[in-house]
């Protein structure tokens, strides 16, 4: 779902500046709430977190993917199944371009894996 190498990218150093904002949060609860899986998925979040070299927010996993103001708007406006369906779109696209981490045997689209984190860092929902 969520790779290591996405800290280091430019998108990921750009969106560690912008995670003030309390919209991310918003969008990243709301995420979360579309999950149906969310155990199975906070235990894979957890998992992929222990592989990681910094503990990345809810707020600089939005803001990796809705890094504009615009993608901002449109995210607060749509509905927890559109958010969804944009973050889905990601991973097919991570798929497609060989973008895969293993999380205890299992590959995943690095934005899988991020999704799996950002249920796990949000507990209260």
């Amino acid at each position: 779902m969520f790779g290591s190498a996405w800290l280091a990218s430019q998108t990921g150093c750009l969106a560690q500046d912008r995670v003030a904002r309390p919209e991310y949060r918003m969008i990243a609860e709301r995420l979360v709430r579309s999950a149906k899986e969310r155990r199975a998925l906070r235990s894979i979040g957890i998992a992929y977190l222990s592989s990681l070299n910094e503990r990345p927010s809810l707020e600089a996993i939005a803001a990796g993917w809705f890094p504009t103001p615009t993608d901002r708007a449109r995210a607060l406006t749509q509905t927890p199944r559109e958010l969804f369906e944009r973050v889905a779109a990601r991973a097919r696209d991570d798929y497609r371009l060989d973008r895969v981490v293993n999380v205890r045997g299992w590959l995943l689209s690095e934005t899988e894996a991020r999704f799996a984190v950002l249920t796990a860092l949000s507990r209260r929902v």
